[in-house]
């Protein structure tokens, strides 16, 4: 952290101290909107036979179980969502976060008996708008009223500046997006206006929220995802809730920002510089819909951001697998800047579509809520639109991806990381993953990278060190050095010394990569590490050679995905995937074991979602090294 970082976090730290004082000791808004207010660029209700017809029931079984109070915050089920619902409620732990006290002064890190995550993701407001949603198909009352009242239960139980709900500024900038859409999909409601724009409770609580906003932004080693949803929050809302003087100004601020940042935090490849898949996603939908606002509203964004979208998804559509979904790499939350579809829907279906309307190209049909609305409502100014010239993803976020059959039920598909840590000198988001290795079969996860879990904690820990990835650690430390939940202190540079036959018309595809991560310890270690899939042979080999000067205590791990079966015998292990044998031949210097849901020591897990975890299969060969060793580890696949 820079001198001028430095200087940046002084400034917000008087900045509050300055809204303490002014706003709220004195129990003041920063202002009054004016009483000219119109929402622009409302929607007319399609019919609903236009809809996608499970994707349809789907949003509709959720919206029902919403009317009962039922919704899904993470792991645990909440059955109290009714317009009365405690926003402050840490559902998990069942403890509640201040709800007048100061914003800025709440512990929202680790050490809070409640976690942040839990009380933030409902004041997201996903499900009023998968409420709003279903009105908009159905025409029905009920989920109308619903909406409208989650919205105005929430605005007196989080008054400007009181409690964690003010605390981080993506938590407001959602939030607005959410406001937005819920207000749009209402339109038809004969009674809408009067539970939005008329009403003066929500026209104020969408002013502070936009005057914070341009008030108050991630900047330096902060300013990831977090500016962009800032500002997509700010930009959507002064588009489509246009009502106080200052607007049109917060609109053009606003803009400028996503211009310049989309194209900042986004690799020449179109794969997002945070280095985790779920977050590539989330930055997509953050620009699909600022996007369509812009076209909405007759404000269009620049060919500048429209390029970058298309970047973005030609690179998705490139690294997906057979069921087209990407590699699993970083941190996941789940989050999504907005929900149109039941919460379960898998939000990689359907992005090719909107890629092929707005872009060209085939166009299946849609699968999700969101794919069949948000295409139709958007044109690229010109309708060819090129991305910018790229790299290869494996160039510049270090994946590369070895596949044969492309696109069958025997897809052989193998990412090998050599990318950076993160993005930023804190890499937030990023995992100490150097060198690791992903392998699916028929889009089935066969070594798999374990996921996230939590962001707090031991568990945190675990889930983003090196033993919890497919590589190897060296005397039981990971490859960076971590100083915090989100912050890494020193980052393991990974470099790709060679790649060739990525082309699938070449017999082998082959990759070479080595990290520094070790060097720096008291042994003095270097990890090389290639990666070669021999098409002819639906084989792949993965060769290690580790250097240290002194004996290192070598760790080699393999995650398995929880479904699927394994019989280790020595050096040898069967793999059942989905009724199919695979062969992983093990290198036999090594001693090797099992380990399933171990929590003494924390070994054997995967998380397929946020606070979900399983217990799942490891592979842990163990061995003490010197001088130099070469390893190699085979899979053998059904022809």
């Amino acid at each position: 952290m820079g001198a001028r970082e430095i200087g940046r976090r002084l400034a917000d730290r008087f900045q509050e101290g300055d809204w303490r004082r002014r706003y709220f000791d004195s129990h003041k808004h920063p202002g009054l909107v004016g009483t000219n207010r119109n929402f622009v660029a409302g929607l007319s209700r399609r019919r609903a036979d236009d809809a996608p017809l499970a994707a349809r029931s789907a949003l509709l079984r959720f919206a029902d179980r919403l009317l009962a109070g039922e919704w899904r915050t993470f792991a645990v089920v909440r059955r109290d969502v009714a317009p009365d619902v405690d926003w402050h409620l840490d559902p998990r732990s069942g403890v509640r976060a201040p709800d007048e006290a100061y914003a800025f002064e709440i512990d929202i890190k680790s050490t809070a008996r409640f976690d942040t995550k839990y009380v933030w993701e409902l004041s997201r407001h996903h499900h009023t708008t998968l409420l709003a949603m279903a009105y908009w198909l159905t025409g029905d009352d009920r989920y109308a009223r619903a909406a409208a009242a989650q919205v105005a239960s929430w605005i007196p139980a989080n008054s400007f500046l009181r409690g964690v709900q003010w605390s981080s500024g993506i938590e407001v900038g959602m939030r607005l997006i959410a406001f937005c859409w819920t207000r749009r999909l209402l339109e038809d409601w004969p009674d809408v206006r009067n539970h939005f724009e008329d009403d003066d409770h929500f026209a104020q609580s969408v002013f502070v929220h936009q005057w914070f906003l341009a008030h108050r932004q991630s900047h330096g080693s902060s300013a990831n995802n977090h500016l962009l949803y800032e500002m997509a929050g700010l930009f959507v809302s002064t588009c489509s809730m246009p009502w106080h003087a200052r607007a049109a100004a917060w609109r053009g601020e606003a803009r400028e920002i996503l211009e310049r940042e989309f194209p900042r935090q986004v690799f020449a490849s179109g794969y997002s510089r945070e280095l985790a898949s779920d977050y590539n996603g989330f930055v997509l939908e953050a620009l699909l819909l600022c996007l369509v606002e812009g076209e909405l509203s007759g404000i269009s964004l620049g060919p500048e951001l429209w390029s970058c979208a298309r970047t973005m998804l030609d690179c998705l559509d490139q690294i997906v697998d057979c069921r087209g979904h990407p590699p699993r790499q970083g941190d996941s939350d789940d989050a999504s800047g907005l929900l149109l579809d039941a919460p379960d829907f898998d939000r990689w279906c359907d992005l090719g579509r909107i890629r092929a309307v707005w872009f060209g190209g085939s166009a299946q049909e849609p699968q999700s809520l969101r794919a069949w609305m948000l295409a139709p409502l958007a044109q690229p100014p010109v309708r060819n639109i090129l991305p910018q010239p790229h790299a290869p993803i494996h160039c510049d976020a270090g994946l590369t991806i070895l596949r044969a059959r492309r696109g069958t039920q025997r897809e052989i598909y193998c990412v090998f990381d050599t990318g950076p840590l993160g993005y930023l000198s804190i890499a937030a988001h990023g995992h100490a993953d150097a060198l690791a290795v992903e392998v699916r079969y028929g889009g089935i996860a066969v070594l798999v990278d374990p996921g996230t879990f939590a962001y707090c904690g031991p568990w945190r820990d675990y889930f983003r060190s090196t033993a919890a990835h497919n590589t190897i650690e060296l005397e039981g430390i990971s490859q960076s050095t971590s100083g915090g939940p989100f912050l890494w202190t020193r980052h393991a540079t990974s470099v790709l010394r060679n790649s060739d036959g990525l082309a699938e018309d070449a017999d082998h595809a082959c990759a070479e990569g080595e990290h520094d991560g070790y060097l720096r310890s008291g042994f003095h270690g270097r990890h090389s590490r290639s990666v070669t899939l021999d098409r002819t042979q639906a084989r792949l080999t993965i060769e290690d050679e580790v250097r240290v000067e002194r004996p290192a205590r070598c760790r080699m791990f393999f995650h398995l995905h929880p479904d699927i079966g394994c019989e280790l015998s020595g050096d040898n292990v069967r793999l059942d995937c989905g009724g199919n044998a695979i062969l992983l031949e093990l290198p036999a210097a090594l001693d090797w074991r099992t380990v399933r849901g171990s929590e003494d020591p924390v070994l054997g897990w995967y998380s397929p979602s946020y606070g979900v975890k399983l217990p799942s299969t490891t592979l842990i060969g163990d061995v003490v090294l010197d001088g130099v060793t070469l390893m190699k580890t085979r899979l053998l696949f059904p022809e």
